[in-house]
């Protein structure tokens, strides 16, 4: 065989050994950088693993999210050849700031974004509070639960029936983009009409149209103050005509909730005889509530 012919097959043999090496090379940092299976050779067996598993974020691999450097993957590689615990050996898999944001704040439509939501916008942006705080408040359980909430709240207890157990983000719609956290009219309409709670005391058309807040204190450190008095914004009228006497102190005897109006039939269930005199007539007609007293009697024809 020819000199030439040798230099020639050295060559690329050199070549194929350095593509070889470099694949090798390619799929190793692929190993390394984006399998999952990396981690498994000493996780698979931890509970840690078999959450991911069952989890959110099982079709993300542990490196999109832990993050070691190369100094620290040299570490573990030493500690996993030799036999050894890699958490001896080097510090690993941190989460570092940027790791939610990578998919959260992409606009990547596969992942939920957060971007412009309220709840984010003053805990992240505002108050700079990390993701991990409120997310991860078990390892790889990503869904906030209402003791994340409690961390910095505290115990806010909801007195209003039904709603005991409901989780925060039932009215503090974090995803919403509306200004602030507090729950909306429409936020409270939403929920109340899903759940066919009342619907006919909730339309549209409702005499009061400000939000439910107002009267509402479902936070109200006791019973007592839960809901507002109204006389705190109808001062004046308590004090007038008939809404003075004391047989009318209590509001919602005779204004039903949401709706407000009063009508003969609420009246009649003080005052049973009053349908005899009536007539038909709505009592307001003669009992004015508002300025006068009580009706004056009815002069003698001719009088």
């Amino acid at each position: 065989m020819s000199r030439g012919r040798l230099a020639q097959l050295a060559f690329a043999a050199v070549a194929a050994a350095a593509l070889a090496a470099a694949y090798g090379a390619a799929r190793l940092k692929r190993y390394v950088d984006t399998d999952p299976r990396l981690c498994a050779q000493c996780h698979k067996s931890t509970p840690e693993f078999a959450l991911w598993l069952k989890g959110s974020h099982r079709t993300v691999a542990c490196q999109r999210c832990h993050h070691s450097t190369p100094q620290e993957g040299l570490a573990m590689l030493r500690a996993f050849l030799a036999g050894k615990s890699p958490d001896g050996a080097a510090p690993h898999g941190r989460v570092e700031v940027g790791a939610c944001a990578s998919c959260h704040l992409s606009h990547d439509t596969r992942w939920p974004q957060i971007e412009g939501s309220r709840g984010h916008r003053i805990h992240v942006a505002k108050a700079k509070i990390e993701c991990v705080r409120c997310h991860a408040a078990s390892v790889h359980g990503f869904e906030p639960v209402v003791a994340s909430c409690k961390g910095c709240h505290g115990e806010h207890l909801v007195r209003q029936s039904g709603m005991q157990k409901l989780h925060c983000f039932t009215c503090h719609n974090f995803l919403s983009t509306d200004p602030g956290l507090r729950p909306t009219r429409r936020d409270c309409l939403n929920c109340h009409r899903a759940e066919g709670v009342l619907p006919a005391r909730f339309a549209d058309d409702a005499p009061m149209q400000f939000e439910c807040g107002a009267c509402h204190k479902p936070h109200a450190r006791t019973d007592a103050e839960e809901l507002v008095r109204c006389q705190s914004c109808h001062e004046d009228v308590a004090r007038a005509g008939l809404h003075a006497h004391r047989g009318h102190a209590t509001c919602a005897s005779c204004h039903a909730a949401h709706l407000w109006r009063s009508e003969p039939k609420g009246c009649l269930r003080c005052h049973g005889k009053a349908a005899e005199h009536a007539r038909g007539r709505a009592c307001a007609a003669c009992h004015a509530f508002r300025g006068a007293g009580r009706a004056s009697a009815p002069r003698p024809a001719g009088g």
